[in-house]
């Protein structure tokens, strides 16, 4: 293993990468990685732990930006059809293309095993020091809990989105092209799952840093009863898996006393309110500070964006638009004026307002993180605020789906979690109905829906629409003929350099 000269540069930049390059490397040292990651102090570990989350961040256009591009496969945000060559068009047709998207593939699989090398190293070499108190231990292992959690969300979206997986041995002496690929099951049932199950017994359940950035207990039972509904679909299809999902839901919902519904959908996503406690885990992102900046700068502002109070053309690069049919169909709740912008000083039309079916690409905008500019926008190409991975929503909706999936049956806890969510957004101010059916498929429609509402442009969609086999349904103007459609599957190609480098044979159809 690669050895490091000075032990104060682990401290601060932690731990080496892996890739599909050999890292089984020799540099002249003093002492090696692993000698040193085994004594190390408890502050240490947790600049070791943090690391972990630049490992996932991976830079301005890491995970923030290839998750949701992926999305665009789904039924609530949209590409500009009008740039020259978007790449974006593919994932639109359910078809994408191992050439033109390769750049998502390669980083998405790098930053994902990336974190997952980085947090093998910390489980696997890192012990509490023999001298350590039994309180003193149980804190290291609350700490080194976190990296089992990266561990088991860095594989969940890896069998997500790309189907088998290599496994990477926790000890560090191999790299994904030494290993053979593993299927879905396999990966639950050895990493994913008991990684997770873990954490969910060590982390703390207040958050080491004081807010989301950190998980608690919470965050990693509710990805874990997420974990759980996945199994229960495509492409597993274990349906016993429906009733473990809601036993985590609901003991997140019954026993956290930490994570609290936000009361104001909007507050959620206010730069100065990005703290609150609904968040279970988020990437913290900060511009200003050159600190895992986000990309809800340029990205999701229009190409003919005018800053009036500039006076100062801003146009935006459209990455994202809404689909007109997601904001179409979108109640007219609170909701609805924070997460679209549908007028807009417009460059094209001399600087005055349009709307939004007026505008030159005819589509609304998201304008659900045009708070975290830090009051310019348009003007930078990065962010502040939250990606957000886990709320107390998620719990929630998790709960309310998974118990009438495992029972058949609709209780009254599963519509308090829905009513919840609805009652907030201000349905009942809107003269909007409250969920009341307890028809097991109605509901279930209605819980699909909601969180198409609730969690708009939160990069979810594409997975739920996946487990539940809903694509063709949603996406039924596409489906026929589709990359999809003709393969009989959903998952995304192995990254080419990976296939040529280990004569693994790609997802079919690639």
């Amino acid at each position: 293993m690669k050895k490091l000269t000075y032990l104060a540069t682990l401290a601060g930049s932690m731990l080496i990468a892996t890739s599909c390059v050999d890292l089984n490397q020799e540099p002249q040292s003093f002492i090696s990685e692993e000698e040193y990651i085994s004594t190390i102090n408890q502050e240490s570990l947790e600049k070791a732990v943090s690391a972990l989350y630049n490992n996932l961040w991976h830079d301005n256009y890491g995970f923030n930006s290839r998750i949701q591009r992926i999305q665009v496969c789904a039924d609530e945000i949209t590409y500009r059809a009008a740039k020259p060559g978007n790449e974006l068009a593919y994932y639109d047709q359910l078809s994408p293309n191992i050439g033109a998207n390769t750049a998502d593939f390669d980083t998405s699989w790098e930053l994902f095993y990336f974190t997952i090398a980085n947090a093998n190293k910390l489980i696997y070499f890192a012990k509490a020091p023999s001298d350590a108190t039994e309180e003193e231990v149980t804190k290291f292992n609350s700490v080194l809990a976190e990296a089992y959690f990266m561990r088991g969300l860095s594989y969940f979206y890896l069998v997500r989105m790309y189907g088998n997986v290599p496994i990477i041995p926790e000890n560090g002496n191999e790299t994904t092209i030494n290993c053979p690929l593993s299927t879905p099951e396999e990966v639950y049932n050895k990493m994913i799952v008991p990684s997770l199950e873990y954490a969910v017994t060590w982390l703390p359940e207040t958050p080491r840093s004081g807010n989301s950035s950190t998980p608690t207990k919470w965050a990693a039972e509710t990805c874990l009863a997420d974990v759980y509904i996945t199994m229960a679909g495509w492409p597993l299809k274990k349906e016993e898996y429906y009733a473990k999902a809601a036993e985590a839901a609901k003991d997140v919902l019954d026993h956290n006393e930490y994570h609290q519904q936000e009361a104001n959908y909007e507050d959620l996503w206010k730069e100065t309110n990005k703290n609150n406690s609904e968040f279970m885990f988020c990437l913290h992102h900060s511009h200003a500070n050159k600190v895992m900046a986000s990309n809800y700068g340029k990205s999701y502002y229009p190409a003919d964006f005018y800053n009036k109070k500039e006076e100062k053309a801003r146009n935006g690069w459209a990455d994202y638009y809404a689909r007109k049919e997601a904001f179409e169909n979108y109640p007219n709740d609170k909701r609805k004026k924070w997460n679209f912008m549908t007028e807009w000083y417009s460059t094209a039309n001399n600087n005055q307002i349009v709307q939004w079916q007026d505008s030159p690409d005819g589509l609304p905008c998201i304008s659900k993180y045009y708070n975290y500019n830090q009051g310019n926008p348009g003007e930078n190409a990065q962010a502040n605020g939250v990606t957000c991975i886990y709320r107390l929503a998620d719990a929630k909706l998790l709960y309310a789906e998974a118990s009438t999936r495992a029972t058949g049956s609709v209780n009254q806890d599963a519509l308090d979690a829905i009513n919840e969510i609805q009652k907030r957004a201000g349905y009942e101010d809107a003269n909007i109905a409250l969920t009341t059916t307890t028809d097991p498929q109605a509901f279930l429609e209605d819980v699909s829906k909601e969180r198409s509402y609730e969690f708009f442009a939160e990069m979810r969609r594409w997975f739920e629409l996946v487990r539940t086999e809903q694509v063709s349904v949603k996406r039924a103007e596409t489906w026929n003929g589709s990359f999809f459609q003709t393969q009989g599957h959903y998952y995304f190609p192995i990254p080419s350099a990976q296939i040529l480098l280990t004569g693994w044979t790609n997802n079919p159809g690639y």
